[in-house]
Order: C-alpha cells, then sequence, then structure tokens
C-alpha cells in the first residue's frame, strides 16, 4: 500500500498543469455523481478514460485533438456545468427529478458535443479548425460509432446525438420535436447552455479569443470567404474584430440563446447556494474587466446586480420606482433630471451634505439583496479582478486614499478637488476637471477644476456640440487625444479666454444611475502620451466620484 500511494504521488508530478486540471475536474464531475445517486457508474468512468484518449490520439481512427480553443479541457467544463445544474434541478424540481441515466447520457453529449474538430488518422491539413462549420455532425458521428460499439442501446445512441445536434444554436426551434420526454429536453437544455455557459465564464476567455480565432482562419483557408459571406456566415478579418464585438455577442446572441433554452444557468445558483452564481460572476467580470466599453465599464448597479444573478429585474424596478417616489416626495415633479442636478448637484458644489437614502438601501430594505451581495455588485461594477491585478501598488494606494477621502464628502466639495489633485499626480498630468452637463443651456459647466487655471474656468461653460467633453457626454464613450491640433472635436474656445495651452487630454464619462450627466477630464500628461491603462484608473474614479454624486442627489432630496 506504501508503495502505491509512492507511484500515485510520483505519476501526480508527471501531469502536465492542464492534465492535472483535466483531472480535477473529471473528480469533480464524478464527487456530483456520488452525491446525487451514491455511486459512480463505471460506464461513466469508461466514458472519461475513453475519450481522453481520443482527444490524446490514443484511438486508431483519430489524431489527437489539434485546435487549442475547443480542446478536452472544453469538454470536460461543459461537462462539469452541465453536471451542476442537474444538481440544482433536482434541489428544486423534485417532480421531474433527473436520474442516473439522464445525468450519464448529458455527460456523453457533453463529452463529444466538439469532438468533430478531432481529424480522422493519416489527415495532416490543418489543425482542425476547417471543420468549424461541419464540427456538429462530425461529433455525432463519432458519438454514435462509440457508443454503439460500447452496446448502448440504440435509444440512448439516438438521445446523446440528439443532444448535441442543438450545440448548433439554429436546431432550437425544433427542440419540442427533438425531445418529447420533459426530462431528456431539460438535460439536453443544460448541455447547450454549458457550451456557451462555459466558455464565457473561463477566466482565460479573453485570451483565448486568440485560439479561436486561429480555427477561424484556417476554415478561411479551406473554404471560400465571399461564399461562407453570402451563406450569413460572418467573416472576420482580425482577433480584434472578435474581441470588440464580444459584448454584442453576449447580449445579442448568447443571453436571448440561453432564454430559448429556458435559462437553465439559473440552476447553478441552486447548487452553489447562498444567492451565488460564480459561472455569471466570471462572466460579468470577462465583459466589464477586460473590454472597459462603455456598457460593462459604467453600468449601472441595478444592470450589475442583474446579471450577477443578485436581484431580479422586477425587484430593481420595484426599487427603482421606489426610489423615484421617494425623490419626488422632496421635489417639483415636473422638473426634469436636469433640471434637479442643475438645482441641487451643482449647488452642492458649495455646500454641506446630510445622510439619505439611494437605490441599495432600499434594495437591502426590500430583502431583494443581502448588504455582501450588493457590495459584490458595486465591486463588479467599481473594480473587476482583472483590472485591479493590473494596478500599481502607487496607483492601489491613490484609489485607497480617495476612498477613505470620499467617506468624508460630508464635510463639502473641496474633498472632490483634492481626489482630482490626487489623480493629476498618479496621471502626471497638469490638470482636471469635473463637467457636468446643462441640457438647457447646451452646455458642460466645469464645477470641479484643477490645475494653473481653475479660478478662471470655474463655472464656465463649453458648448457641448464642439468641445472633446460633449463629444464624450453625447456618446457615452471614453476619449484619449496626444494631439489636441489632430483631433476635430477639440475647441479652443476655453484655452483663448484663459491664457492656456492644451496638448492632451484623457476623458471619462460621468454616469448617475446609469445616465450620463456629465464627463472627467484631465489635461496635458507630461509626455502627451495618455495611455489606455490611465483611461482604466481615470475610470476607477469616475466610478468612485458617481456614486458620491448619487448620495449627494439622494441627500439633497431628502433635505
Amino acid at each position: 500500500m506504501h508503495m502505491a500511494r509512492k507511484n500515485i504521488r510520483k505519476s501526480d508530478r508527471q501531469l502536465s498543469p492542464s492534465q492535472a486540471a483535466n483531472q480535477q475536474t473529471v473528480g469533480m464531475i464524478l464527487a456530483i455523481s456520488l452525491d446525487e445517486y451514491g455511486e459512480i457508474p463505471s460506464r461513466l468512468v469508461m466514458l472519461f478514460s475513453d475519450v481522453a484518449g481520443l482527444y490524446d490520439g490514443r484511438w486508431s481512427s483519430h489524431e489527437a485533438c489539434a485546435v487549442t480553443y475547443h480542446n478536452f479541457s472544453h469538454a470536460l467544463d461543459v461537462c462539469l456545468a452541465s453536471a451542476r445544474m442537474l444538481s440544482g434541478w433536482n434541489r428544486t424540481e423534485s417532480a421531474q427529478t433527473l436520474d442516473e441515466n439522464h445525468f450519464l447520457l448529458g455527460m456523453a453529449a457533453s463529452l463529444f458535443h466538439d469532438a468533430g474538430y478531432i481529424k480522422n488518422k493519416g489527415d495532416h491539413a490543418g489543425s482542425g479548425g476547417k471543420f468549424t462549420l461541419v464540427h456538429v455532425e462530425r461529433s455525432m458521428e463519432i458519438a454514435w460509432e462509440y457508443l454503439t460499439r460500447k452496446q448502448w442501446s440504440s435509444e440512448e445512441v439516438e438521445t446523446v446525438c440528439r443532444m448535441i445536434s442543438i450545440t448548433d444554436y439554429t436546431k432550437l426551434s425544433d427542440l419540442a420535436s427533438l425531445f418529447t420526454d420533459v426530462r431528456i429536453k431539460a438535460m439536453a437544455q443544460m448541455v447547450a447552455t454549458a457550451d456557451l455557459v462555459a466558455q464565457m465564464a473561463d477566466t482565460d476567455y479573453v485570451q483565448r479569443i486568440d485560439d479561436l480565432f486561429a480555427e477561424f482562419k484556417e476554415v478561411y483557408e479551406f473554404e471560400n470567404c465571399e461564399a461562407l459571406a453570402k451563406k450569413g456566415t460572418k467573416v472576420y478579418k482580425t482577433v480584434q474584430e472578435i474581441k470588440d464585438g464580444t459584448i454584442d455577442f453576449y447580449e445579442h446572441f448568447v443571453v436571448p440563446t440561453l432564454t430559448k433554452l429556458g435559462r437553465m444557468d439559473r440552476y447553478l445558483t441552486n447548487f452553489f447556494g447562498d444567492g451565488r452564481n460564480p459561472y455569471q460572476e466570471n462572466i460579468a467580470a470577462n465583459l466589464s474587466g477586460h473590454l472597459m466599453d462603455v456598457r460593462s465599464q459604467w453600468r449601472r448597479l441595478g444592470d450589475i446586480l442583474t446579471d450577477l444573478g443578485l436581484a431580479s429585474n422586477e425587484q430593481i424596478t420595484k426599487a427603482l420606482a421606489k426610489q423615484q417616489t421617494l425623490t419626488e416626495k422632496k421635489t417639483d415633479p415636473s422638473k426634469s433630471f436636469n433640471a434637479l442636478l442643475r438645482e441641487q448637484l451643482l449647488p452642492w458644489f458649495a455646500a454641506r451634505s446630510q445622510e439619505g437614502r439611494c437605490l441599495g438601501d432600499i434594495l437591502m430594505e426590500m430583502q431583494a439583496v443581502e448588504p455582501k451581495s450588493l457590495a459584490k455588485g458595486l465591486l463588479a461594477q467599481m473594480l473587476p479582478d482583472s483590472l485591479y491585478e493590473k494596478l500599481s501598488p502607487r496607483e492601489l494606494h491613490f484609489l485607497l486614499q480617495a476612498a477613505i477621502l470620499l467617506q468624508n464628502i460630508c464635510k463639502g466639495p473641496w474633498i472632490l478637488g483634492v481626489v482630482l489633485e490626487m489623480a493629476n499626480e498618479i496621471l502626471d498630468c497638469e490638470a482636471s476637471s469635473i463637467l457636468i452637463a446643462d441640457l438647457d443651456e447646451k452646455e458642460m459647466l466645469v464645477a470641479l477644476p484643477t490645475g494653473p487655471k481653475k479660478n478662471l474656468v470655474y463655472g464656465k461653460g463649453i458648448a457641448m456640440d464642439k468641445g472633446l467633453s460633449g463629444w464624450v457626454y453625447r456618446n457615452g464613450q471614453p476619449a484619449r487625444v496626444s494631439n489636441v491640433s489632430d483631433d476635430a472635436r477639440f475647441d479652443r474656445g476655453m484655452d483663448k479666454n484663459i491664457d492656456f495651452v492644451t496638448r492632451s487630454i484623457l476623458a471619462v464619462p460621468l454616469h448617475v444611475n446609469g445616465e450620463c450627466i456629465g464627463a472627467v477630464e484631465a489635461l496635458n500628461k507630461s509626455d502627451d502620451n495618455f495611455t489606455q491603462h490611465d483611461m482604466n484608473v481615470l475610470a476607477i474614479l469616475a466610478n468612485m466620484l458617481a456614486n458620491v454624486m448619487v448620495g449627494v442627489l439622494c441627500l439633497q432630496s431628502n433635505h
């Protein structure tokens, strides 16, 4: 026994990181089987071993898997997500419990669903990306041959193949005809859901898009791109084009597809308990942390909370309605939000504030979210993990100092001025300012300036349709310009009036409760080269400032 243990440890040491990770994933799946059914079926163990051999090239009929995106690790990730959904389902749908055979069928479909990328033995052309458009059919053929050879019943073989077929998401309209048994249909929906959720929640998702593009490039080489386009197949020219389209892909394809599949991913929350869904948390981090586009970087807290599964759309709607009711009790309901800004927020820059209640407070009062869930949503909104890892110790120290100072905002708006001065040092720039949109006057008002000319620009207006800050406000997007002379959006009117020379600008939108109300600007970096990282830092600060302003509006409304 002692020698056997030594040999196991030696074998473990020889595993590659990916093999060790795969082994760990298989262990978690088998543990779910044991928890659900009190045993680990021998057919399940054999299934994992044999399909691992297929991907490793140990089958006489196929080469080793050569694609790096749709690989064995992805197949196992889909298995694990499917198994977790099944477990969550069984905890809540007691009248239609999925049994051991449903579990086995789902695992087989998950394991084989992307096997179609693997080349036949002797095929040395490409890596397998050439099969992108036909991989589902090839996956079904491989599964059919293997399961038949292993003497699975014809009904089981057909069921697994039908499950694989709907990972071609154009087949979703045929679900009713494909699956007459409610429980088989549910398991199939879980497999197809897991295929989307597992890849979107991968912590290396954005980096792995490079691997996905390599597969696309290969199919473009083997097929006629013009013919593909005519068939409606999207042809990507660069990997960046895929990355830039990730938000749209998630919003306009993934979410609608998950809805068609019955939002089976909600059962992941049942599996993990405590209101958590780590898959959705990772997806939110991938979208908001890396891409940092307007809809992920400055989304409303309500959007973040619903995406994380921490609050429902209905709860958010009720909370916002209650927040509006509370506000209207203290203000003239005929006045626009911009009028409230002008009358309450702008004067606040010279006034003190008192305590009040905002969206988060109302949600907690409604028991829609727990305080720790609200905190999780706020952190996902303001400081995603992927961005946090890129911040230097000096930048982290700055954000900590800013957070501490902003806790004392009741002392007055001069706190914001101090924080902006600190930002100037971090960004190595000459000046900065907070600008608030005045829709009545069609101007961006300089509400809080810093820098050598701050006394001259305070309260001044910049035409909304001319300046860069107006462009940022109107489009809700950040902007960075190294040489303003080369950018048509920049207007020199303010410079001429105050005898100042603007060389470079970094500006990010300022959102309050999801509505863009202005911009935060930084001017004249020492080398005039504001970076994407600088933009991320300023965006974090803008989020912090926005949350302070939400509080200010609530306080002023209740005053």
